[in-house]
């Protein structure tokens, strides 16, 4: 009995040894009776010692493989590899960073496995991408906020004139989106005033003659405004000739005139002489 016992569990063994030999694998590497982990959708089955890769979707999943998708359904199902609306295959980056295809139109970020756009970096966590912050001289500005020094805002990685919301630096007033130095009567800096002779100049009103000109009956005399020596008046206003319409005025207005030019050389003269004959007293 005890041989019996023997020669059977011998044979047994043989038996299994045997089938351990003669069992092989696919060609891709699969074991007998096994999923593919390469080819979606296929199973190792067939000769046990020259298996084959044969489409068992029902038993493999094509979703068990990343990047592909069942396609039909029952003994016509196959696999296909999926895609987005951009034709990048599931598991891909997208070329919009960071975005990674997830299948159809649904995308995912991944800064780390895809990398950012020019002027953003990967925030913490490696998923997501922030704008690098603005340097504003020795001011590193975080996006979406203002520089310290005004006027300047970080804008998607840039700075930009954004003073309506920034404000002006002390001395500035608001110019639209820039700042600008304005004068006491509200004229910007380096124009003429409505005020003539008056420019502005770095924010001090000052008499610029030869810039901005002077007011009618007035005349530039360096950078001031002044009357001229006569005041605009002739010869003989000043010595008391008077000018009349008539006929007769006219030629009294010439003799009055015409003496008065004579006479104005002896009347300063006497007026020197005077002078001087007081002073020798």
């Amino acid at each position: 009995m005890r041989f019996f016992t023997f020669v059977l569990a011998f044979a047994a063994l043989a038996l299994g040894m045997a089938h351990a030999i003669t069992v092989g694998n696919c060609a891709d590497g699969t074991q007998y009776g096994k999923c593919s982990t390469v080819n979606p959708g296929s199973y190792c089955i067939g000769s046990i010692s020259s298996p084959t890769l044969q489409i068992y979707v029902s038993k493999c999943r094509c979703e068990d493989i990343q990047g592909w998708v069942q396609q039909g359904d029952g003994d016509l199902a196959t696999c296909v590899q999926a895609k987005c609306g951009d034709g990048t295959l599931t598991g891909n980056c997208a070329t919009t960073k960071p975005k990674v295809c997830v299948g159809g139109s649904t995308y995912t970020d991944n800064a780390t496995k895809c990398g950012c756009p020019t002027g953003k970096r990967v925030a913490a966590g490696g998923l997501f991408c922030e704008f690098i912050p603005c340097t504003d001289g020795e001011i590193s500005v975080p996006e979406g906020t203002c520089s310290a020094k005004k006027v300047k805002k970080c804008v998607n990685g840039v700075l930009v004139n954004k003073a309506s919301e920034c404000g002006c630096p002390v001395g500035q007033t608001l110019d639209g989106e820039t700042c600008g130095i304005v004068c006491s009567d509200g004229t910007k800096d380096g124009v003429c005033s409505a005020t003539k002779p008056k420019k502005c100049v770095n924010g001090y009103l000052l008499d610029k003659a030869t810039d901005c000109g002077c007011p009618d009956g007035l005349h530039a005399v360096g950078t001031l405004c002044s009357s001229s020596i006569f005041g605009g008046a002739s010869g003989a206003d000043l010595l008391g000739g008077t000018v009349t319409n008539e006929s007769n005025g006219n030629d009294a207005a010439s003799t009055s005139n015409a003496l008065s030019c004579c006479c104005l050389p002896a009347a300063l003269i006497g007026i020197v002489g005077g002078f001087a004959f007081i002073r020798k007293d």
